[in-house]
């Protein structure tokens, strides 16, 4: 399930308590605010013949809440990933500008690396005020590729973009 709308205080309640009303439970869940957004994703499992009551009652949720939400059918995330993964942290610091994300984001499609979670954020640097970019973004990466060939695109991203990139084993080790 997503949600989306202009941030106030009760909208995570109100959502979970809907989805708990049809006897659903959260098995994972991302939210934020991005601008006076407030954006909800939500992996819930429901029990047999709760989910057609629960889309049924979907345009009273969007109502009362005034958000905007869709429902899409999926898997379980161990069905949906691949086996012969390696999981890994990406870490990246640098002055912000436009398209870092996109640089590294590129890069790792290139060498068939998934992005399982990724988290941006800027902030004023201490004393100058210059705004920073960091992201923080955990990735699978095949485990047929070799992990020289993995830091060196990294490398020459952390060039091009002015930027330090921190690779890490997803268990804290470098």
């Amino acid at each position: 399930m997503t949600c989306l709308g202009t941030d106030r205080p009760g909208i995570v309640a109100e959502v979970t308590g809907f989805l708990r009303d049809y006897g659903c439970n959260v098995e994972e869940s991302r939210m934020a605010i991005l601008g006076g957004e407030f954006g909800l994703l939500i992996l819930a499992s429901a029990p047999a013949g709760s989910l057609e009551r629960l889309e049924g009652a979907l345009p009273t949720l969007r109502e009362h809440a005034r958000l905007e939400v869709r429902l899409k059918r999926t898997e379980s995330p161990q069905a949906h990933r691949k086996p012969g993964l390696i999981p890994y942290v990406v870490k990246t610091y640098a002055a912000d500008h436009e398209g870092i994300l996109h640089a590294i984001s590129q890069s790792l499609s290139d060498l068939g690396i998934n992005i399982v979670s990724a988290s941006t954020s800027t902030h004023p640097a201490p004393i100058s005020g210059t705004p920073l970019f960091q992201m923080d973004m955990e990735v699978d990466v095949p485990a047929s590729l070799g992990l020289p060939q993995l830091r060196s695109a990294l490398d020459g991203i952390a060039v091009a973009e002015n930027a330090d990139i921190e690779l890490s084993f997803r268990d804290g080790t470098r």
